[in-house]
């Protein structure tokens, strides 16, 4: 269990630092950059949430959960990406987001991984229809 811990840090430590960080970029691709390392430790609580146990599963989501509260503190309200009708307000995806996390460490302290599975796919469409928004083509 210690290899995995370690291959996700590292993995996680080399996408980061082969981020580019560059000295003034603007709010919008900040907060571009926090939203894909937000999908990046979704995607790994997922894995977790399959082949790790339930102490492994809480701590990669609580890692997801403070990269997320990263995103959102690099979401000005300025700089906000275009918003069209049938969108929710990015405060109220957040929200819905976070609270949709605290829902699926509840039920993984309980111990149900179907429950927890049911709880953290849908903040995955959640993350793409944001990142589709931020990059319209």
């Amino acid at each position: 269990m210690a290899m995995l811990t370690a291959a996700r840090t590292l993995l996680l430590a080399v996408i980061l630092a082969a981020s580019p960080v560059v000295a003034g970029a603007d709010d919008l691709a900040d907060f571009g950059a926090a939203v894909e390392r937000a999908e990046l430790q979704y995607r790994i609580a997922l894995r977790t949430l399959e082949s790790a146990g339930r102490d492994e599963t809480a701590a990669e989501v609580r890692l997801f959960r403070e990269a997320l509260q990263d995103a959102i503190a690099r979401l000005d309200d300025e700089q906000r990406p275009p918003k069209s009708e049938s969108d929710d307000s990015y405060a109220g995806t957040m929200l819905q987001i976070d609270m949709a996390i605290v829902g699926a460490l509840i039920v993984i302290d309980i111990g149900s991984r179907e429950a927890a599975r049911a709880v953290l796919t849908p903040i995955g469409e959640r993350l793409a229809k944001l990142r589709e928004r931020m990059d319209p083509r």
